[in-house]
């Protein structure tokens, strides 16, 4: 080995058999990560296959008619609200039975007819309409002797008449308390019902549903930390890129716009090689940053823009929570005001306060609930099939709305985005990013290496082979050592923005605000409020067929 080799350190392999990497780059390496396959849970499938009455219940159809195809569309909807119409069929067919009921009178239907009137109340109402009849005058039988005996068969017939008279009305006193109680006990336990279904309307629906908001938020907030880190990331490739440029630039200044030119050494020819396919291949590397990484920036803030706007709307229904709690506390005050009437109801205690109470108090907000019961069920039972539909294949139809709302993206964030959503199946195809890391890796590793074999060389070692004094050669040692920095640096920055793109970052993220806080808690929250909203309705209806039992026993003697 001569002399001028002696004053090489022999680090890194750029040229050939004498200088060795010391300082190697750092190179991107995968995570290996498999998503958990997402299987829509039972609630969901039996949901999804709610009676639609002949019609479609994908909801892929809606998404795809929305685009023109208004015939699926139209299906789909009518469809899903068929659900809706049969709550209503029912309240209509229930009402006019209450209504037939009501008109039929106590006569024909007993307490169903909506009091409680004992049978001498309407014998009595009867027997005084009119003025009556007269008795008539019997005869005074001539023979004294048959006189008597006729006495005595008619006090034998009277006795053996009452007895079957009072018989007779001690059944009738028996079936009429059998029907007040039936009457009373069914209106109550009515009354329970509704209790007991508002507060699982709100243990079980609200809470499942709050659970799911919560989840969305943290999802949302997830992805919106993800975003900013990458956007962090991206400025700062561009950042280390400018930077490793200007390093470049500074030190052909310093060194007189040679760098190495002038060289005649046995390495100068292959720094000035190196240095000339850097220059080649910067330009190139530079366009492809700015450009494609500043638009991958920019989706991502609009990323972050859009999930703060529905963040915002979620926060905004905070107030439901707020309604569903003041609504559960007013039913169940109604409910036991209802039920307290109805002991006063049983203890006989009737007067102008109770009438009141009862007939402009409690009737009136009690049928308002009732109608609100009826909207609630219909509403969470529309959207809970929407859920359920959605839910069954939730990747599929997310893939299909975003593919209809792929102009809006200007990067290569488009085809992450379906990276993600698909389960890390369908892979970003020709993607700017592994384009851009093919460049920085050729570009970058060519600067690299002749920076370390120029850091390799001492300064009069430096000075020969570039054919530059002192000062120059100094100076291209200490631009050797920045521009090798940068390269790390800029190599580092761009493994980190590709780190952060791996299907482990954002899937789970994804899984989260979807497969759990929608398709699991937000799908099981909604089937909770319409179940329990469709009891409320339910037991309402039955109070207002038993409503009799609400009301004090009208007695003959109440009779004026």
């Amino acid at each position: 080995m001569n002399a001028q080799q002696q004053n090489i350190d022999v680090r890194l392999g750029f040229f050939p058999n004498d200088v060795h990497v010391f300082d190697p780059l750092e190179k991107y390496t995968p995570t290996p990560f498999t998503p958990k396959p997402y299987q829509p849970t039972k609630n969901v499938v039996d949901q999804h296959d709610f009676p639609r009455f002949g019609l479609t219940n994908n909801i892929a159809a809606l998404v795809s008619g929305l685009s023109g195809r208004s015939d699926t569309a139209t299906s789909y909807i009518v469809g899903i609200f068929g659900g809706a119409m049969l709550i209503l069929a029912i309240a209509l067919v229930w009402g006019m039975v209450i209504i037939g009921l009501q008109i039929a009178g106590q006569k024909k239907v007993g307490f169903m007819a909506g009091r409680l009137e004992h049978p001498d109340f309407a014998d009595a109402s009867s027997s005084n309409k009119g003025g009556g009849t007269l008795a008539p005058i019997e005869e005074e039988p001539e023979d004294n002797e048959s006189l008597l005996e006729s006495e005595a068969s008619s006090s034998a017939f009277i006795m053996s008449n009452d007895i079957e008279v009072t018989q007779e009305q001690t059944e009738k006193e028996k079936k009429f308390m059998r029907n007040v109680l039936i009457a009373r006990v069914v209106f109550v336990l009515s009354g329970l019902g509704v209790i007991i279904a508002s507060i699982i309307f709100y243990t079980k629906g609200v809470a499942s549903f709050h659970k799911s908001l919560t989840n969305a938020h943290g999802g949302l907030d997830l992805v919106q930390q993800i975003a900013y880190k990458t956007i962090n990331m991206t400025d700062s490739a561009i950042y280390e890129k400018n930077a490793l440029l200007g390093t470049l630039k500074t030190t052909k200044e310093d060194t007189g716009g040679k760098l190495c030119d002038g060289g005649t050494g046995p390495y100068a020819q292959e720094i000035q090689n190196g240095l000339a396919e850097f220059a080649s291949e910067v330009g190139e590397l530079s366009s492809m940053i700015d450009d494609n990484i500043g638009a991958f920036g920019n989706d991502l803030r609009e990323l972050v823009t859009i999930t703060e706007d529905v963040s915002d709307k979620l926060y905004s229904t905070e107030i439901f929570f707020g309604i569903a709690v003041a609504i559960t506390v007013l039913i169940n005050l109604l409910i036991l005001a209802m039920l307290g009437q109805t002991y006063f109801s049983a203890k006989g205690v009737s007067n102008c306060c109770t009438k009141f109470i009862t007939n402009a108090i409690l009737w009136p907000v009690f049928s308002f609930f009732l109608v609100l019961a009826w909207i609630f069920a219909t509403l969470f039972l529309v959207t809970s099939l929407a859920g359920s539909d959605f839910c069954v294949k939730p990747d599929v139809v997310v893939e299909g709305i975003l593919r209809k709302h792929q102009d809006k993206f200007s990067s290569a964030i488009f085809q992450f985005i379906i990276y993600y959503i698909s389960g890390c199946k369908i892979k970003p195809a020709n993607s700017d990013v592994e384009a851009i890391a093919d460049q920085i890796e050729l570009a970058v590793g060519t600067v690299h290496d002749v920076s370390e074999a120029m850091m390799g060389m001492s300064i009069p070692t430096l000075q020969g082979e570039c054919g530059l004094d002192k000062a120059a050669a100094t100076a291209l040692e200490g631009g050797a050592e920045l521009l090798h920095n940068g390269t790390h640096l800029l190599n580092k920055g761009w493994i980190e923005v590709r780190t952060l793109l791996e299907c482990k970052t954002f899937n789970p993220v994804y899984t989260t605000l979807v497969h759990d806080a929608i398709c699991i808690d937000a799908v099981d929250g909604l089937t909770w409020l319409y179940s329990s909203a469709f009891a409320m309705f339910i037991f309402s209806m039955l109070m207002i067929m038993f409503r009799a039992g609400l009301y004090p026993v009208n007695h003959p003697s109440d009779k004026p």
